[in-house]
């Protein structure tokens, strides 16, 4: 068992030690009942934690080169007290890199090489391996705390996003709501609309940024149309990221703040809709008639 210290600027120093000591990296292998698991995921209780109290449950996807050590940084911005949360890591994938000198004003590669880092890919057998590690992740914390089995929420960022929502659209029943973090939605060609009548009842929060912004996705319109024709509850809000120097960092304290509240809609009412799409929708529907 390791300690993790990670410095959040934005929560109280002392709530985030509280914090941080309810956290557990599970290394190599963490029996839960008859179950043994060895993948590396971080399972985490909030501050005042109370066992009589079913917790919802928050499993984050983390983005792309990245670990399961971004809960760390996450959670506490959404909430650190609501929530017991679980971070499975990614599918292990290879990336380049490539270090460069300059010499006589021009950049010359010195040397090529390949170190691995962590993912969510788009292959049928990699969305499979993650939604093995999502429910393997989710077993895992129910078996350390007390978890609200019908007050589950997946999310996740870029590509962890992404792939939060194809875990959901395939299970739309396992989850109270699924928000993708300046991700790409599904491609068509992954029918993401198998189950488009169970998904008619899963809420689903996406976020985007200025359009012109080249660190945030755009949303194909065209597939945003087709889950408004197929009735599924589809939020979509924009967060523009601010001309500063903590222009990216203000801007996801932002969306995390308004995913809690999102969150705890449907939490205490588990039978709340994305009221702005479904209106317009209903509205729309009521008029072709």
């Amino acid at each position: 068992m390791s300690k993790i210290k990670t410095a959040l600027s934005s929560v109280e120093t002392r709530a985030v030690e509280k914090f941080e000591r309810n956290y557990e990296l599970l290394s190599a292998r963490y029996r839960a009942g008859k179950r043994s698991s060895s993948f590396p995921h971080i399972v985490a209780a909030p501050i005042h934690y109370e066992k009589g109290f079913a917790y919802p449950l928050l499993v984050w996807l983390h983005d792309a080169e990245k670990t399961e050590l971004d809960i760390f940084d996450v959670v506490p911005k959404i909430s650190a007290r609501n929530y017991v949360a679980v971070a499975p890591r990614g599918i292990m994938r290879q990336k380049s890199r490539i270090a460069r000198s300059s010499v006589n004003g021009r950049l010359i590669e010195e040397r090529r090489w390949r170190e691995p880092c962590y993912d969510w890919l788009e292959t049928e057998e990699a969305v499979s391996e993650a939604e093995n590690l999502v429910f393997d992740s989710i077993a895992e914390a129910q078996g350390k705390y007390n978890v609200n089995m019908r007050r589950i929420f997946l999310l996740g960022q870029g590509s962890g996003g992404s792939m939060a929502l194809r875990v959901a659209m395939r299970n739309p029943h396992e989850f109270a709501g699924v928000i993708s973090i300046d991700g790409v939605l599904p491609q068509t060609t992954h029918t993401p609309l198998r189950n488009w009548r169970a998904l008619r009842d899963l809420p689903i929060l996406v976020t985007s940024g200025d359009p012109d912004a080249v660190s945030v996705p755009k949303l194909n319109k065209e597939q945003l149309r087709l889950y408004h024709a197929a009735g599924l509850t589809v939020l979509v809000r924009q967060y523009n990221e601010e001309r500063c120097n903590n222009g990216r960092q203000d801007r996801m304290i932002a969306i995390l703040a308004d995913v809690n509240r999102w969150i705890m809609e449907r939490a205490t009412n588990p039978q709340a809709p994305s009221v702005e799409m479904l209106l317009e929708y209903e509205q729309k529907r009521a008029a072709s008639r």
